[in-house]
């Protein structure tokens, strides 16, 4: 009985300390940098993990957001395929009243939009990066980058309405081909920046 005791004791011994060094160093890699990424990088601009940008963007990136007393809202849900950028545009004077960031395969609800219509102007792409410059923010994706208008307007209702009005926003990419619930056409980044 004492030598199985003995035998138990040493198996359990060998097997714990044969688990204990068998630990996998862990291997970081590094992104591969496009010759633009690089570029930038030697601008001064940053690669931003996607990760944590979900939600509006802040208001360095000089946009001022307007907030509306009903709870009016956009639900945006991004499949597969890139991460978005959008903006939320006026349609009675053309300024952005909210900017966010959506990672793939992911999901966000905008709340509280001011009544009034608007349309969309979306930047599709990877590896988002930010630069500050002159007090103000600037952000844009550098891989496999696509810009879009909304030609659908939203219509969130006229002043002083009662009726809380809400959208959902189904983007997806699928073989290189955006596929919205919406309508949609192509512009250029220096209008999505306009």
């Amino acid at each position: 009985m004492r030598i199985k005791t003995i035998f138990i004791l040493c198996f359990a011994l060998l097997l714990f300390s044969g688990c204990a060094n068998n630990k996998k160093e862990k291997v970081e890699t590094s992104p591969v940098l496009s010759e633009i990424q690089k570029k930038y990088i030697d601008e001064g601009w940053l690669l931003k993990s996607d990760s944590s940008m979900d939600g509006e963007l802040p208001s360095s990136y000089g946009v001022k957001p307007k907030y509306g007393l009903q709870d009016n809202y956009f639900d945006i849900n991004m499949g597969e395929g890139c991460d978005i950028a959008v903006k939320i545009i006026d349609l009675s004077n053309d300024r952005c009243i909210r900017y966010i960031f959506v990672s793939e395969n992911s999901s966000i609800t905008i709340n509280q939009i001011p009544q009034g219509q608007y349309y969309l102007k979306i930047a599709y792409g990877y590896d988002w990066m930010e630069k500050f410059e002159d007090g103000m923010t600037h952000g844009k994706f550098t891989r496999n980058c696509y810009y879009e208008k909304s030609v659908d307007v939203f219509d969130f209702g006229k002043k002083n309405s009662q009726h809380t009005i809400n959208y959902i926003l189904n983007i997806n990419i699928q073989n290189g081909i955006v596929n919205n619930n919406f309508n949609t056409i192509k512009i250029d980044e220096t209008e999505f920046f306009k």
